[in-house]
């Protein structure tokens, strides 16, 4: 049985037409659909698809130029900024490790699901009605949003290891230096395995892990101060600079935009929240 729970203050959106404002958050995946503002740039660790609710949004990836869409897949670490003319959109985060990132004439496996037209149209079809349904699994996640279960990606078990003792801290504590010694690694062979099978690198990989720890956290009441000491910031200043330079939000702007937002965490049993 998967752990459940649910927190809820409002399931009435701002438009008026009954359309619920939700975060869907599992271990490796997370669906959010509720208010969106300006962000600044946004620089997720994570698989980024952005879904249009009504009109078309803005998007401008690494720099380019801007083009409105009706769905757009952004890959991890790369900056972007996003705009819409409506007061809300849907996005669904994929954490990087968990989907193959390897390419079949030169388009992934989740750039697939929106290479043609009419590929694109079906796949954000799916995606808003799979925030109509209610979750029941985490390992429903994908058949429910994609209509199929992602290709899981093959990591070297010292590197898997290692990301699951990141994902089990959530103050973001764990050294490079400890994940080499328990690999049996030296140093310098532990990151440059991490850097090849991450394509990042463990600093980076570590401080996204802690940022997307914020999430399950919304709408739960908690205090902006015991949020950040939880997760193990020095001080308001470095959690407000990191969570930005991720969401393009500060801490502060992603609390009050979550107040009437229903929250729905489910992690396997036994597994704890990253």
């Amino acid at each position: 049985m998967a752990k459940l729970e649910i927190r809820e203050t409002d399931r009435t959106s701002a438009s008026g037409i009954g359309r619920p404002r939700i975060m869907l958050i599992t271990p490796s995946r997370i669906a959010y659909r509720s208010l969106f503002g300006k962000p600044g740039v946004r620089t997720f660790g994570a698989w980024m698809f952005y879904l249009a609710l009504d009109q078309a949004f803005q998007i401008s990836v690494d720099g380019g130029p801007v083009r409105a869409e009706s769905i757009a897949l952004v890959p991890p670490y790369v900056p972007h900024r996003v705009s819409t003319p409506d007061r809300e959109l849907a996005q669904v985060l994929i954490e990087a490790e968990t989907v193959e990132s390897r390419t079949t004439g030169g388009i992934s496996a989740l750039g697939s699901l929106i290479d043609t037209p009419e590929r694109r149209a079906e796949t954000l079809t799916r995606m808003r009605e799979g925030f109509e349904r209610p979750l029941r699994s985490p390992e429903d996640f994908d058949r429910q949003f994609f209509g199929r279960d992602l290709p899981a990606r093959a990591l070297d078990t010292r590197i898997s290891r290692a990301i699951a003792r990141i994902n089990a801290c959530r103050a973001g504590s764990i050294t490079a230096e400890a994940c080499a010694a328990a690999a049996g690694l030296s140093f310098s062979r532990f990151t440059h395995l991490f850097g090849s099978e991450t394509q990042t690198t463990f600093r980076r990989f570590r401080a996204w892990k802690r940022a997307r720890g914020l999430l399950p956290m919304v709408g739960a009441g908690l205090s902006l101060v015991n949020v950040a000491l939880d997760a193990g910031y020095a001080d308001s200043t470095h959690f407000s600079h990191s969570v930005r330079q991720f969401y393009g939000y500060t801490p502060r702007d992603i609390f009050a935009g979550s107040r009437t937002l229903a929250v729905v965490s489910q992690w396997p049993s036994g597994a704890a929240a990253a």
